[in-house]
């Protein structure tokens, strides 16, 4: 499907950073910024900022009658009050795609009243139109709608189906992905500064380098260990790096990190769930 067969609005409760990012996805790729609607009365100045960057249209609850699909795009601990604020204005055959995290698809099910629902774990990079998205249809989802949140999250990169509890794995792999790969930038600069060089060359260096390799990872689309070994000469000087970040731990570190974040983000969508959530 693409963003061209949605035919109706799309309503977007909250004006954040990860709205506007889809938002703008949702533009780029084409889907005409007067059909998407932004509620979000506690922060006109915010819906206004979404309206001159993306030609979106500021609006009251009441508006959400006319969507056909509604994108939660709130804090998890906002949830209760804006389920609370706009359920009896949301059109109840409108799919409801949720991008709160540690929420699960059956407490938006349950607080909107048995709605289809989609649950998708974003992350930043969608603001630079190359998103990673891992997204779960719900009980009552049906593949149309699967479809659609397909094509909303690779307007602004790649969106990819995952049965709802991998979700936890997409948050530690992806979602929270970008921080590990800028921590890693953070890493080169610094050793990099250690050694005395200029603090300024040393960040257009390691930044730039990082660019490279996810533009080449995109383009020869090989398995990032083989172009690893493509640059790894025999006793040379990236082969020494490698092996002595591998005898510190590298591996075991970033391993150890994943499964810290799924275990908090199993933890946290426990904690939430058991507030909202049927039974």
């Amino acid at each position: 499907m693409s963003m061209t067969e949605i035919k109706g609005k799309i309503a977007f409760i909250g004006s954040g950073n990860m709205a506007r990012a889809i938002i703008g996805g949702l533009v780029r790729a084409g889907f005409p910024g007067d059909r998407i609607l932004v509620v979000n009365p506690g922060n006109p100045a915010s819906m206004e900022a979404v309206r001159q960057e993306y030609g979106a249209v500021p609006s009251n609850p009441e508006s959400l009658a006319g969507a056909e699909v509604i994108v939660i795009a709130v804090k998890p601990q906002s949830f209760p009050e804006a389920a609370a604020n706009y359920r009896a204005f949301a059109n109840p055959k409108a799919l409801f795609i949720s991008i709160m995290a540690g929420l699960s698809n059956a407490a938006v099910e349950d607080a909107f009243g048995g709605v289809r629902t989609v649950r998708v774990m974003p992350n930043i990079a969608l603001a630079a139109g190359c998103g990673a998205s891992g997204y779960a249809p719900g009980k009552y989802a049906t593949e149309a709608d699967a479809a659609v949140a397909q094509a909303i999250f690779s307007a602004a990169g790649l969106a990819v189906r995952v049965p709802e509890d991998r979700i936890n794995d997409v948050t530690a792999l992806s979602g929270s992905g970008a921080a590990y790969i800028y921590l890693l930038v953070e890493a080169m600069r610094d050793a990099a500064v250690e050694e005395g060089m200029d603090p300024a060359a040393a960040a257009a260096l390691a930044g730039q380098t990082l660019i490279g390799a996810a533009k080449q990872l995109e383009r020869e689309n090989l398995a990032p260990e083989a172009l690893r070994k493509r640059i790894t000469s025999k006793n040379g000087t990236t082969e020494a790096a490698i092996e002595k970040m591998t005898e510190s731990g590298f591996f075991e570190a970033v391993q150890a990190g994943y499964r810290a974040n799924k275990a908090r983000s199993r933890q946290l969508s426990d904690e939430l769930c058991k507030k909202y959530e049927r039974g």
